[in-house]
Order: C-alpha cells, then structure tokens, then sequence
C-alpha cells in the first residue's frame, strides 16, 4: 500500500482553532496588531495554547483554508525576522474536498481529470484538515461524503462509488465521524450500505465472488483492518462483490 503524502499530520483540535481566529479579531479590536507574538502571548494568557510550534501549525492552515491573510513588514533593524501580521479574512474555512483530495489522501487511481470541490466546513472540519504545500485538504471522511453528495444523482455516482470503496476498505478513518458527516449531507444511508459491502467481501465466510485468488491476496493485506460489522445477510448495492474485489484489488495493486 502506498504511503499517504502528508506534510502536517499534527492533531489539532477545533476549540483551540477557534480560540486563535478569536484572539486575531480581539487584538484586532484592542489597536494591537495581530502578529504572531501577540497572539502566542494572548493565548498564553488564557492557557489556551502555548507552544510556538503548535500555532504555526494553526495559522498555516487558517491561511491555507481562507481564514486569515498574511502579511510581512520588514523592520529597520538589520538580521532582524519580519513582523508577520495576520487578518481575518472569512469566519468559514474553504477546503479541497474532490478527487483531487482523494488522490492525497492515497487513492491508487489514474484520473485524467481531476474534480476539485471547494467545500465551506466548520472549525471541526478545520481541525481534521490536512495541509500540503499551500493547499487545505479535507479530511479523508470529509473528502468521502463531500465528492458522494455532489455526485449521488449524476452519471459519476459509480464511479465515485469506486473510489469510496477503494479508500474506505484500505485507509483508516473515524467512523463515527463519517456517518455524522454523511447523515449532514444525507448520504449516510450509501455509507452505511458502501461499509456492509466492503466487510462482505473481506470477512464473510463464503464470499460469492469468482476471483479468490484475488481475494485472498486482498485480505492478506488488510488482515489488521478490523471488522465494522458481523452480518452477511442478503445486500443490493450498486457495486457487486466481484466488482469490489476487482476495485480494492485494484487500490492495492493485486490487480
């Protein structure tokens, strides 16, 4: 399995997003200009935050998602940094949720062209946003629901379908999250049946697929995944087993 390409993997949290866009709109509001040490040292003093490395991280993905502007002066003194001075810019933050994202987040797919879909998420989506150079990319979950929703009454249902199963069966992800994300959008009911499928193919006992040489070599692989579900009673989905063999075979390269 490839590795996903990620450059900020640190976990962030959505309170504390929200406490930075805060602190840049209060001294803002108080005649103090907003650059990076005034607001570690307002959020210092609330004991919201304290380490300069984590509100890097913060800023950099308010900037990247739309949030806030930077701007740098240059001081008089020489060898001295520039003052980096933060604005708002939108109370929303604007991330990519298409395929251009499931591509990030590791799908093994050729696609010739790329949807991008710019999505208004929440602070929580924030939190879960990936940044890699310059670009916010949505969560795995996000990315999932977001690109199956604009896509649930279109010709594309199909194939975004392949490429839902082919992450979900191979990456990690939250759960809970997912189906809170997909009932939002109203695609919880496609999670749920995309979800019992995949577990169909990788754990039932008597799998009604013709490749098995396939699928053996498939849950070798994913022998760790973990079972989301224990029944295998009589589904209709829009992709059959054979065709989710022929898909997660395909993510991971046994096809």
């Amino acid at each position: 399995m490839r590795k996903q390409r990620v450059e900020n993997k640190r976990n962030k949290s959505a309170v504390v997003a929200e406490s930075v866009l805060k602190s840049v709109e209060t001294l803002k509001k108080e005649g103090t200009e907003p650059t990076f040490n005034a607001i570690l040292a307002y959020l210092r003093s609330r004991n919201i935050l304290a380490n300069h490395r984590s509100l890097r991280v913060y800023l950099d993905a308010m900037i990247s998602s739309g949030m806030l502007t930077l701007q740098e002066e240059s001081t008089k003194q020489p060898n001295v940094r520039s003052r980096q001075v933060h604005s708002l810019k939108s109370d929303r933050p604007l991330v990519e949720a298409g395929e251009r994202a499931m591509l990030f987040h590791g799908l093994n797919w050729t696609i010739p062209s790329k949807s991008s879909i710019k999505l208004k998420t929440d602070f929580e989506g924030l939190a879960r946003a990936r940044i890699a150079h310059g670009i916010a990319y949505a969560s795995l979950e996000d990315t999932i629901v977001e690109t199956l929703a604009k896509s649930k009454n279109t010709p594309r249902l199909f194939l975004i379908l392949n490429f839902c199963a082919a992450l979900l069966a191979t990456k990690k992800f939250d759960r809970n999250y997912l189906i809170e994300r997909a009932t939002q959008r109203n695609v919880k009911d496609t999670i749920e049946k995309l979800l019992e499928e995949i577990d169909y193919v990788l754990y039932s006992p008597k799998p009604n697929v013709e490749d098995i040489r396939a699928l053996f070599e498939i849950r070798k692989q994913l022998a760790n995944r973990g079972l989301m579900t224990s029944s295998f009673h009589e589904r209709k989905f829009l992709l059959s087993p054979d065709e989710m063999v022929d898909v997660i075979g395909k993510q991971l390269g046994v096809k």
